[in-house]
């Protein structure tokens, strides 16, 4: 067996077929949400606000609160998005805010009135995931509401505190405590 290597080189590596490359790219209008693509015109003109994906059931603002797209989710709100829509599993923009640490995308959906103690299909508050993830900005602003149910459980009878605790999100923790302290105290 012979011992040399050959190299096969395609037609295109020989540069005897030019390469095409697409260079538009087209997005859904949730997939824009989702990158912070949109502008008024989309805006004014859509009567997908509102529209659910087929996949997930996520709504425009859901794209743009999972991804911390502040600014689109302003304009969205502004537009009359619904900051209470629920998606698949009962996920709300809010639940995806928190999950994602977007803080800013937190309160302003609190200043909106997202429900703060929405529960997913198991259990689970925006509190929830804000100290799981172990964000301690997105936790703080969902316990300085004044609204948050700080003792719900979730169904395997954990609360956010113990969630905190037990995935050593110790930032999480020390806001759930000091807010704990506060009202206490």
């Amino acid at each position: 067996m012979d011992s040399k290597a050959t190299t096969v080189l395609t037609n295109l590596q020989r540069g005897n077929i030019e390469a095409k490359i697409s260079t538009s790219i087209s997005l859904s209008f949730h997939e824009k949400c989702g990158q912070g693509e949109i502008d008024e015109e989309d805006l004014k003109s859509s009567e997908l606000i509102n529209l659910p994906d087929e996949e997930n059931k996520f709504t425009p603002l859901h794209w743009a609160c999972s991804y911390g797209q502040l600014k689109t989710a302003e304009k969205l709100l502004k537009y009359r998005a619904n900051p209470n829509a629920l998606a698949k599993n009962y996920i709300s923009p809010l639940h995806l805010a928190a999950a994602g640490g977007h803080h800013e995308v937190v309160r302003l959906l609190i200043v909106h009135n997202a429900n703060i103690n929405q529960l997913d299909i198991d259990g689970n508050s925006p509190l929830h995931f804000a100290a799981f993830g172990n964000f301690p900005h997105s936790t703080n602003e969902i316990l300085q509401s004044g609204k948050a149910n700080i003792l719900q459980s979730n169904s395997d009878g954990k609360s956010a505190y113990t969630l905190a605790i037990e995935n050593k999100a110790h930032l999480a923790q020390a806001v759930i405590e000091n807010y704990i302290s506060s009202i206490i105290g």
